[in-house]
């Protein structure tokens, strides 16, 4: 299906993404008020170990004026996928958004986007809150062009319960895939045609669900992935931390980084990673994107060049070792994938971009990359768009490799 040149707005990619970790400076002053509860209760599904089953589903209910003026049907849902850590059942949220009117022939594509990032706890999830913490973006353009949008909230985050292994790959992957597999069960008339969209974290999730396709995405048709942003390889930034190298931004995103690391290897203590300031305000730099940012911004100054410094070699190796199991790419991509990031980044370096991207090359991927000279983490997409409108169209857009 061809979709119009109408692009997503490059403001509105900077406002929604978080300042702290991956995302840039542009964020709201105050966390929203989640739309049903600030600490989710501990949920209990009966699993069934079919990913993207749906496991509850209800009327979005209370949303932004925007999301309102879409006039599209919206539905917050949960859905079974998988863990990335260690191949458990899950269950996820998340948000499906359908267009008004009438659906092509073939039935409504779906894209799936992944949010940046929002946090690691609960409260976090993007669907808790009537404008999506800035994501109805997302939503408003997408239905707009006439796709089924599905915005997960990524495992650990939101109603669907677990804990949230921060950056690690296959288990977003698994919830972006899942995500298009949980629409197209629930929603009648839609296509088995989809594509993986995501900004930042949500780059990382994208690239990662193209990779797993192959193996994971059964019953779907990919068509190809945008990876705005995407952070390829950690391991330069545990070495920044060691080093006393990060920029500010990169310190705000170590507490999560080392929280999501915890998750997926509960021998990874954060205290052996944390200096006096990181330690005393540890509770405080893991509440959610736009909670108490002047409090974070006093913290973040206060901190030493080593705040991050391992306590030991071997804490060294530890971590380490662990976040370079995140690396991407790690096995070759069937499908094309589009990859824009901005040589001003000083979140995700614009030389890790390029290293992951070459990589990818060698495997022989098909990739459409463009460095964008004057941008920072926040790039433009209209490129992107241009790309995802050319392959769900059956146009075949040339490798950059």
């Amino acid at each position: 299906m061809h979709i119009s040149a109408r692009s997503l707005s490059a403001a509105a990619l900077c406002c929604v993404v978080a300042a702290a970790g991956v995302g840039c400076s542009s964020t709201p002053e105050s966390a929203p008020t989640p739309s049903q509860t600030s600490t989710p209760p501990a949920p209990r599904y009966d699993l069934t170990g079919t990913p993207g089953t749906v496991l509850e589903s209800e009327d979005f209910g209370e949303r932004s004026t925007e999301l309102a003026d879409t006039d599209a049907t919206l539905y917050q849902v949960v859905y079974e996928s998988t863990s990335g850590v260690d191949n458990s059942p899950t269950a996820v949220s998340g948000v499906v958004a359908v267009p008004a009117g009438t659906p092509p022939e073939g039935g409504w594509p779906i894209v799936v986007y992944g949010h940046g990032t929002t946090g690691v706890q609960a409260d976090c999830g993007p669907t808790l809150y009537p404008d999506l913490l800035g994501y109805q973006f997302a939503v408003e353009d997408f239905t707009a062009l006439g796709y089924v949008t599905v915005l997960p909230d990524y495992q650990g985050l939101g109603t669907g319960g677990g804990t949230h292994p921060y950056l690690e790959p296959r288990t977003s992957g698994h919830n972006m895939i899942d995500a298009a597999r949980a629409a197209h069960n629930a929603i009648p008339d839609t296509s088995t045609r989809w594509a993986a969209v995501g900004l930042s974290q949500g780059g990382q999730a994208a690239w990662a669900a193209n990779e797993l396709a192959a193996s994971y995405g059964q019953g779907l048709d990919l068509v190809a992935s945008v990876s705005l942003s995407p952070p390829t390889d950690l391991t330069p930034l545990v070495r920044s931390g060691m080093d006393g190298t990060l920029t500010r931004p990169q310190k705000e995103l170590l507490p999560y980084l080392l929280y999501g690391a915890q998750q997926v290897d509960p021998t990874v203590d954060p205290k052996d990673y944390s200096g006096s300031v990181a330690e005393a305000n540890s509770e405080l730099l893991l509440t959610c994107q736009g909670g108490d940012t002047d409090a974070k911004e006093s913290a973040v100054q206060a901190m030493a060049p080593d705040e991050f410094a391992a306590a030991s070699e071997e804490a060294e190796k530890k971590l380490l070792d662990l976040v370079g199991r995140y690396t991407l790419p790690q096995v070759p991509t069937q499908f094309p994938m589009f990859v824009a990031y901005g040589a001003q980044d000083d979140i995700v370096l614009p030389q890790w971009t390029a290293a992951g991207v070459e990589r990818a090359c060698a495997l022989g991927d098909s990739i459409v990359a463009q460095e964008q000279p004057e941008q920072g983490h926040d790039v433009s997409d209209k490129a992107a768009m241009e790309f995802l409108a050319a392959e769900f169209a059956g146009q075949s857009v040339p490798s950059t490799c």
